[in-house]
Protein backbone atom coordinates (compact mmCIF):
# COMPACT_ATOMS: atom_id res chain seq x y z
CA UNK A 1 0.00 0.00 0.00
CA UNK A 2 0.80 3.45 -0.53
CA UNK A 3 0.94 6.40 2.14
CA UNK A 4 -2.96 7.09 1.76
CA UNK A 5 -6.40 5.00 0.56
CA UNK A 6 -6.65 7.02 -2.17
CA UNK A 7 -3.92 5.20 -3.92
CA UNK A 8 -4.77 1.82 -3.07
CA UNK A 9 -5.73 0.65 -6.04
CA UNK A 10 -2.57 1.10 -7.43
CA UNK A 11 -1.53 -2.44 -5.44
CA UNK A 12 -4.44 -4.42 -7.04
CA UNK A 13 -4.42 -7.22 -9.08
CA UNK A 14 -4.92 -5.21 -13.14
CA UNK A 15 -8.28 -5.92 -14.84
CA UNK A 16 -8.40 -4.87 -18.05
CA UNK A 17 -12.04 -4.24 -18.45
CA UNK A 18 -14.41 -3.82 -15.82
CA UNK A 19 -16.49 -6.94 -15.64
CA UNK A 20 -20.10 -7.10 -13.95
CA UNK A 21 -22.35 -4.82 -12.16
CA UNK A 22 -21.66 -0.68 -12.53
CA UNK A 23 -23.13 0.79 -9.23
CA UNK A 24 -22.90 4.37 -7.88
CA UNK A 25 -20.83 4.96 -4.59
CA UNK A 26 -23.57 3.62 -2.08
CA UNK A 27 -24.49 0.64 -4.08
CA UNK A 28 -20.57 -0.32 -4.92
CA UNK A 29 -20.23 -0.10 -0.79
CA UNK A 30 -23.50 -2.52 -0.21
CA UNK A 31 -22.07 -4.77 -3.00
CA UNK A 32 -18.94 -5.09 -1.66
CA UNK A 33 -20.12 -5.31 1.86
CA UNK A 34 -22.37 -8.44 0.84
CA UNK A 35 -19.44 -10.28 -0.93
CA UNK A 36 -16.75 -10.03 2.17
CA UNK A 37 -19.41 -10.70 4.48
CA UNK A 38 -20.86 -13.40 2.66
CA UNK A 39 -17.65 -15.20 1.98
CA UNK A 40 -16.59 -14.67 5.43
CA UNK A 41 -19.77 -16.46 6.49
CA UNK A 42 -19.62 -19.44 4.03
CA UNK A 43 -15.92 -19.59 5.50
CA UNK A 44 -17.04 -19.73 8.85
CA UNK A 45 -19.71 -22.41 8.47
CA UNK A 46 -17.35 -24.65 6.56
CA UNK A 47 -14.40 -24.75 8.55
CA UNK A 48 -14.93 -22.74 12.22
CA UNK A 49 -18.52 -22.52 13.61
CA UNK A 50 -18.86 -24.32 16.67
CA UNK A 51 -21.77 -25.93 16.80
CA UNK A 52 -22.70 -26.83 12.75
CA UNK A 53 -19.03 -26.17 11.18
CA UNK A 54 -18.31 -28.64 8.72
CA UNK A 55 -14.65 -28.79 10.50
CA UNK A 56 -14.88 -27.48 13.52
CA UNK A 57 -11.21 -25.80 13.46
CA UNK A 58 -11.90 -22.58 15.94
CA UNK A 59 -10.53 -21.17 17.83
CA UNK A 60 -7.48 -23.12 16.82
CA UNK A 61 -6.24 -24.36 14.33
CA UNK A 62 -8.20 -21.92 12.43
CA UNK A 63 -6.97 -18.99 13.96
CA UNK A 64 -3.25 -19.05 13.61
CA UNK A 65 -3.33 -20.16 9.83
CA UNK A 66 -6.11 -17.41 9.79
CA UNK A 67 -3.85 -14.75 11.44
CA UNK A 68 -0.70 -15.85 8.97
CA UNK A 69 -2.56 -15.43 5.61
CA UNK A 70 -3.02 -11.64 6.82
CA UNK A 71 0.77 -11.18 7.15
CA UNK A 72 1.54 -12.94 3.80
CA UNK A 73 -0.85 -10.73 2.45
CA UNK A 74 1.04 -7.82 4.18
CA UNK A 75 4.49 -9.06 2.07
CA UNK A 76 2.57 -9.41 -1.35
CA UNK A 77 0.31 -6.38 -1.48
CA UNK A 78 2.13 -4.07 1.02
CA UNK A 79 5.84 -4.83 0.99
CA UNK A 80 6.09 -6.08 -2.69
CA UNK A 81 3.01 -3.77 -3.91
CA UNK A 82 1.71 -7.00 -5.95
CA UNK A 83 5.26 -7.23 -8.01
CA UNK A 84 4.41 -10.48 -10.09
CA UNK A 85 0.58 -10.56 -10.22
CA UNK A 86 -0.23 -7.24 -10.95
CA UNK A 87 -0.47 -8.03 -14.72
CA UNK A 88 -2.49 -11.18 -14.96
CA UNK A 89 -5.83 -10.62 -15.82
CA UNK A 90 -9.03 -11.70 -13.90
CA UNK A 91 -10.26 -13.52 -12.02
CA UNK A 92 -7.40 -15.69 -13.08
CA UNK A 93 -4.60 -13.21 -11.42
CA UNK A 94 -6.63 -13.00 -7.78
CA UNK A 95 -6.96 -16.96 -7.82
CA UNK A 96 -3.36 -17.32 -8.49
CA UNK A 97 -2.61 -14.84 -5.80
CA UNK A 98 -5.19 -16.06 -3.11
CA UNK A 99 -3.67 -19.66 -3.32
CA UNK A 100 -0.02 -18.06 -3.08
CA UNK A 101 -0.98 -16.48 -0.25
CA UNK A 102 -2.85 -19.77 1.42
CA UNK A 103 -0.02 -21.73 0.68
CA UNK A 104 2.46 -19.72 2.63
CA UNK A 105 0.20 -19.06 5.26
CA UNK A 106 -0.46 -22.60 6.26
CA UNK A 107 3.43 -23.34 5.27
CA UNK A 108 5.45 -20.90 7.51
CA UNK A 109 3.21 -21.66 10.94
CA UNK A 110 3.41 -25.15 10.51
CA UNK A 111 7.51 -24.83 10.33
CA UNK A 112 7.28 -23.37 13.40
CA UNK A 113 4.67 -25.39 14.76
CA UNK A 114 6.34 -28.93 13.84
CA UNK A 115 9.83 -27.68 13.52
CA UNK A 116 10.86 -25.29 15.98
CA UNK A 117 8.42 -26.46 17.90
CA UNK A 118 10.03 -29.66 18.50
CA UNK A 119 12.76 -27.84 20.10
CA UNK A 120 10.91 -25.12 21.92
CA UNK A 121 8.24 -25.88 24.06
CA UNK A 122 6.32 -22.64 23.61
CA UNK A 123 5.62 -23.62 19.96
CA UNK A 124 4.67 -26.94 20.66
CA UNK A 125 1.93 -28.44 19.00
CA UNK A 126 0.53 -30.21 21.99
CA UNK A 127 -2.57 -28.48 22.73
CA UNK A 128 -2.25 -25.80 20.45
CA UNK A 129 0.14 -23.78 22.30
CA UNK A 130 2.40 -23.53 19.13
CA UNK A 131 -0.54 -22.02 17.41
CA UNK A 132 -1.11 -19.50 19.36
CA UNK A 133 2.49 -18.96 20.08
CA UNK A 134 2.85 -18.36 16.30
CA UNK A 135 -0.37 -16.39 15.87
CA UNK A 136 1.16 -13.65 18.49
CA UNK A 137 4.18 -13.54 15.85
CA UNK A 138 1.02 -11.92 13.16
CA UNK A 139 0.09 -9.34 16.11
CA UNK A 140 3.92 -7.72 16.18
CA UNK A 141 4.41 -8.20 11.82
CA UNK A 142 1.34 -6.96 11.19
CA UNK A 143 3.13 -3.48 12.51
CA UNK A 144 6.68 -4.42 11.87
CA UNK A 145 6.17 -5.13 8.17
CA UNK A 146 3.13 -3.08 7.24
CA UNK A 147 4.50 0.69 8.44
CA UNK A 148 7.77 0.47 6.65
CA UNK A 149 5.35 0.05 3.13
CA UNK A 150 2.51 2.90 4.08
CA UNK A 151 3.65 5.37 6.74
CA UNK A 152 7.27 5.06 6.28
CA UNK A 153 6.72 5.08 2.46
CA UNK A 154 9.32 2.19 1.99
CA UNK A 155 11.81 4.24 3.74
CA UNK A 156 15.27 4.40 3.91
CA UNK A 157 15.35 1.38 0.83
CA UNK A 158 13.52 4.49 -1.28
CA UNK A 159 15.73 6.79 -1.14
CA UNK A 160 18.45 5.13 -2.61
CA UNK A 161 16.78 4.31 -5.93
CA UNK A 162 15.73 0.84 -5.06
CA UNK A 163 12.15 -0.67 -7.41
CA UNK A 164 10.30 -3.41 -6.97
CA UNK A 165 10.89 -6.21 -6.19
CA UNK A 166 14.20 -5.36 -4.54
CA UNK A 167 12.75 -2.08 -1.96
CA UNK A 168 9.88 -4.70 -0.95
CA UNK A 169 12.47 -7.31 -0.62
CA UNK A 170 14.47 -4.64 1.82
CA UNK A 171 11.32 -3.81 3.15
CA UNK A 172 10.86 -7.29 4.45
CA UNK A 173 13.82 -7.41 5.88
CA UNK A 174 13.48 -4.27 7.51
CA UNK A 175 10.23 -6.13 9.15
CA UNK A 176 11.34 -9.36 9.46
CA UNK A 177 13.74 -7.32 12.14
CA UNK A 178 11.12 -5.10 13.69
CA UNK A 179 9.51 -8.17 14.03
CA UNK A 180 11.44 -10.33 15.67
CA UNK A 181 12.57 -7.44 18.18
CA UNK A 182 8.77 -6.43 18.83
CA UNK A 183 8.23 -10.62 19.72
CA UNK A 184 11.40 -11.44 21.89
CA UNK A 185 11.01 -7.94 24.15
CA UNK A 186 6.89 -8.23 24.60
CA UNK A 187 5.77 -11.24 23.66
CA UNK A 188 7.99 -14.28 24.15
CA UNK A 189 8.92 -13.95 27.76
CA UNK A 190 5.24 -14.30 28.29
CA UNK A 191 5.32 -17.74 26.73
CA UNK A 192 8.63 -19.39 27.25
CA UNK A 193 9.09 -22.00 29.45
CA UNK A 194 11.40 -19.93 32.07
CA UNK A 195 8.42 -16.98 32.22
CA UNK A 196 7.88 -15.02 35.30
CA UNK A 197 6.00 -12.09 36.78
CA UNK A 198 9.67 -10.34 37.17
CA UNK A 199 10.88 -11.41 33.95
CA UNK A 200 8.16 -9.66 31.47
CA UNK A 201 8.14 -6.12 30.70
CA UNK A 202 3.86 -6.83 30.91
CA UNK A 203 1.18 -9.14 31.05
CA UNK A 204 0.50 -10.86 27.99
CA UNK A 205 -2.68 -9.71 27.92
CA UNK A 206 -2.29 -6.16 28.53
CA UNK A 207 0.62 -6.44 25.83
CA UNK A 208 -1.70 -7.46 23.48
CA UNK A 209 -4.41 -4.89 24.20
CA UNK A 210 -1.61 -2.30 24.36
CA UNK A 211 -0.23 -3.01 20.89
CA UNK A 212 -3.35 -3.04 18.95
CA UNK A 213 -4.19 0.00 20.04
CA UNK A 214 -0.95 1.15 18.54
CA UNK A 215 -1.90 -0.58 15.15
CA UNK A 216 -5.49 0.94 15.19
CA UNK A 217 -3.27 4.63 15.85
CA UNK A 218 -1.04 3.49 12.85
CA UNK A 219 -4.22 2.15 10.58
CA UNK A 220 -6.24 5.32 11.66
CA UNK A 221 -3.36 7.87 10.35
CA UNK A 222 -2.91 5.87 7.46
CA UNK A 223 -6.52 5.00 6.35
CA UNK A 224 -8.76 8.37 7.15
CA UNK A 225 -6.84 11.15 8.50
CA UNK A 226 -4.12 11.11 4.99
CA UNK A 227 -0.82 10.14 7.47
CA UNK A 228 -1.89 13.48 9.49
CA UNK A 229 -0.15 14.55 12.29
CA UNK A 230 2.63 13.03 10.35
CA UNK A 231 2.58 14.52 6.99
CA UNK A 232 3.60 17.70 9.27
CA UNK A 233 7.33 16.41 8.46
CA UNK A 234 8.47 17.90 5.46
CA UNK A 235 10.95 14.92 4.84
CA UNK A 236 10.34 11.46 4.35
CA UNK A 237 12.52 10.45 7.19
CA UNK A 238 10.95 12.94 8.98
CA UNK A 239 7.39 11.39 8.35
CA UNK A 240 9.12 7.85 8.33
CA UNK A 241 10.46 8.13 11.90
CA UNK A 242 7.77 10.28 13.55
CA UNK A 243 5.04 7.99 12.58
CA UNK A 244 6.67 4.83 13.97
CA UNK A 245 7.42 6.28 17.05
CA UNK A 246 4.62 8.64 17.32
CA UNK A 247 2.20 5.51 17.13
CA UNK A 248 3.47 4.10 20.16
CA UNK A 249 2.69 7.27 21.58
CA UNK A 250 -0.64 7.98 20.72
CA UNK A 251 -1.24 4.50 20.68
CA UNK A 252 -0.87 3.93 24.29
CA UNK A 253 -3.51 6.58 24.87
CA UNK A 254 -5.57 5.62 23.17
CA UNK A 255 -5.38 2.02 24.63
CA UNK A 256 -6.39 3.82 28.66
CA UNK A 257 -9.54 5.42 26.53
CA UNK A 258 -11.25 2.66 25.07
CA UNK A 259 -10.03 0.17 28.27
CA UNK A 260 -12.21 3.34 30.59
CA UNK A 261 -14.85 3.07 27.52
CA UNK A 262 -14.79 -1.11 27.88
CA UNK A 263 -14.81 -1.00 31.57
CA UNK A 264 -17.05 1.91 31.92
CA UNK A 265 -19.89 1.73 28.86
CA UNK A 266 -19.42 -0.90 26.58
CA UNK A 267 -19.22 -4.39 29.00
CA UNK A 268 -21.73 -5.19 31.22
CA UNK A 269 -20.65 -5.47 34.79
CA UNK A 270 -21.67 -9.15 35.51
CA UNK A 271 -19.57 -9.54 32.56
CA UNK A 272 -16.61 -7.34 33.40
CA UNK A 273 -16.70 -9.77 36.51
CA UNK A 274 -16.24 -12.67 34.70
CA UNK A 275 -13.17 -11.38 32.37
CA UNK A 276 -11.25 -10.36 35.30
CA UNK A 277 -7.10 -8.92 34.82
CA UNK A 278 -8.10 -10.27 30.77
CA UNK A 279 -9.99 -7.20 30.54
CA UNK A 280 -6.24 -5.53 29.94
CA UNK A 281 -6.27 -7.51 26.22
CA UNK A 282 -10.23 -6.29 25.16
CA UNK A 283 -8.72 -2.60 23.93
CA UNK A 284 -7.59 -5.01 20.86
CA UNK A 285 -11.30 -6.75 20.93
CA UNK A 286 -12.47 -3.10 20.33
CA UNK A 287 -10.10 -2.09 18.12
CA UNK A 288 -10.11 -4.52 15.32
CA UNK A 289 -13.78 -3.23 15.02
CA UNK A 290 -12.58 0.00 14.61
CA UNK A 291 -9.87 -0.96 11.79
CA UNK A 292 -11.86 -3.18 10.04
CA UNK A 293 -14.29 -0.02 9.66
CA UNK A 294 -11.46 1.49 8.68
CA UNK A 295 -10.26 -0.46 6.49
CA UNK A 296 -13.73 -0.56 4.63
CA UNK A 297 -14.44 2.54 4.32
CA UNK A 298 -11.25 3.85 3.20
CA UNK A 299 -11.30 1.38 0.65
CA UNK A 300 -14.99 0.35 -0.41
CA UNK A 301 -16.89 4.06 0.56
CA UNK A 302 -14.62 6.03 -1.31
CA UNK A 303 -13.16 7.38 1.85
CA UNK A 304 -16.28 9.75 1.43
CA UNK A 305 -16.04 12.73 2.56
CA UNK A 306 -13.27 14.19 0.41
CA UNK A 307 -15.25 17.68 -0.84
CA UNK A 308 -14.37 19.39 2.77
CA UNK A 309 -11.62 20.87 3.49
CA UNK A 310 -8.67 18.88 4.78
CA UNK A 311 -9.25 19.39 8.42
CA UNK A 312 -12.53 18.80 8.66
CA UNK A 313 -12.48 15.58 6.06
CA UNK A 314 -10.45 13.80 8.35
CA UNK A 315 -12.62 14.91 11.66
CA UNK A 316 -15.75 13.52 9.92
CA UNK A 317 -13.93 10.51 8.90
CA UNK A 318 -12.58 10.06 12.79
CA UNK A 319 -16.10 10.47 14.22
CA UNK A 320 -17.71 7.78 11.64
CA UNK A 321 -14.99 5.62 11.57
CA UNK A 322 -14.72 4.98 15.16
CA UNK A 323 -18.68 5.15 15.71
CA UNK A 324 -19.22 2.56 13.23
CA UNK A 325 -16.67 0.81 15.38
CA UNK A 326 -17.79 1.21 18.29
CA UNK A 327 -21.29 0.25 17.00
CA UNK A 328 -20.35 -2.84 15.50
CA UNK A 329 -18.52 -4.43 18.53
CA UNK A 330 -22.22 -3.35 20.43
CA UNK A 331 -23.80 -5.39 17.69
CA UNK A 332 -21.30 -8.17 17.36
CA UNK A 333 -21.20 -8.78 21.57
CA UNK A 334 -24.71 -8.67 22.23
CA UNK A 335 -26.81 -10.07 18.90
CA UNK A 336 -23.99 -11.79 16.68
CA UNK A 337 -21.55 -13.75 18.07
CA UNK A 338 -23.60 -15.77 19.92
CA UNK A 339 -26.70 -15.75 18.11
CA UNK A 340 -25.20 -16.27 14.42
CA UNK A 341 -21.82 -17.72 14.99
CA UNK A 342 -22.51 -19.60 17.57
CA UNK A 343 -19.55 -18.63 19.68
CA UNK A 344 -19.76 -19.10 23.48
CA UNK A 345 -21.49 -16.29 25.61
CA UNK A 346 -19.64 -15.06 28.49
CA UNK A 347 -22.78 -14.18 30.45
CA UNK A 348 -26.28 -14.28 28.87
CA UNK A 349 -26.74 -11.53 26.32
CA UNK A 350 -22.77 -10.51 25.68
CA UNK A 351 -20.34 -12.83 23.94
CA UNK A 352 -17.53 -13.97 21.43
CA UNK A 353 -14.66 -13.55 20.60
CA UNK A 354 -14.00 -10.29 17.77
CA UNK A 355 -10.58 -11.14 17.04
CA UNK A 356 -11.06 -14.33 15.33
CA UNK A 357 -14.31 -13.30 12.74
CA UNK A 358 -13.25 -9.77 12.25
CA UNK A 359 -9.77 -10.90 11.06
CA UNK A 360 -11.45 -13.48 8.91
CA UNK A 361 -13.85 -9.95 7.32
CA UNK A 362 -9.83 -8.16 7.35
CA UNK A 363 -8.21 -11.10 5.39
CA UNK A 364 -11.18 -11.76 2.96
CA UNK A 365 -11.76 -7.61 2.62
CA UNK A 366 -7.94 -7.55 1.40
CA UNK A 367 -8.40 -10.59 -0.74
CA UNK A 368 -11.32 -8.77 -2.86
CA UNK A 369 -9.76 -5.49 -2.95
CA UNK A 370 -6.24 -6.56 -3.84
CA UNK A 371 -5.97 -9.32 -4.67
CA UNK A 372 -9.52 -9.49 -7.47
CA UNK A 373 -9.78 -5.75 -7.62
CA UNK A 374 -13.44 -6.06 -6.57
CA UNK A 375 -13.90 -7.96 -9.78
CA UNK A 376 -17.44 -8.52 -10.64
CA UNK A 377 -18.83 -5.32 -9.37
CA UNK A 378 -17.28 -1.09 -10.39
CA UNK A 379 -17.92 2.04 -10.10
CA UNK A 380 -19.84 4.60 -12.06
CA UNK A 381 -18.12 7.46 -13.30
CA UNK A 382 -19.16 10.40 -14.05
CA UNK A 383 -18.64 13.71 -15.93
CA UNK A 384 -14.87 14.51 -15.81
CA UNK A 385 -14.28 12.05 -13.10
CA UNK A 386 -11.00 10.18 -13.64
CA UNK A 387 -10.68 6.69 -14.43
CA UNK A 388 -7.62 6.73 -13.03
CA UNK A 389 -7.72 8.23 -9.09
CA UNK A 390 -11.70 8.49 -9.12
CA UNK A 391 -11.47 12.33 -8.18
CA UNK A 392 -12.72 15.05 -10.74
CA UNK A 393 -11.20 17.33 -12.41
CA UNK A 394 -7.42 15.74 -11.12
CA UNK A 395 -3.87 16.61 -12.29
CA UNK A 396 -3.76 13.18 -14.23
CA UNK A 397 -6.75 14.67 -16.63
CA UNK A 398 -4.44 17.64 -17.36
CA UNK A 399 -1.95 15.78 -17.73
CA UNK A 400 -3.53 13.41 -20.22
Amino acid sequence: MSQSAEAANENTVASSKPFGLQLGAVGFAIASFIVIHGVSFGIWRLFADPQVGVWKFYPQPFGAYLFWAILVVVFIGFNLGMHGFSKMSQPMGGIVTTAVTLALGFALPMLLIFGWGSLDPAFSPTNYAGHGAAGLIVLIGFYGFGIVANSMDGWPWTDTGMKQPMVGYAQILTGFFLTVVGYLTLIYPCLASWTAPDRVIMALPTAIGWFYSVITVWLTTVLVLDLWPYSTFKTRAGRALAAFFGNFILGTGLYFILLALLKNVLIPADALEKIGPAINLWPAQLGVWIVNILLFWALCCGNAPTSLSPTMNRIARFIITYALGIGAFIVYMKWFAVEVLHEAAIVPGFGGDPLTWVDLLNLILLFYVCYFGFFGISKKQGANVCTVCGKKDCDCQASA
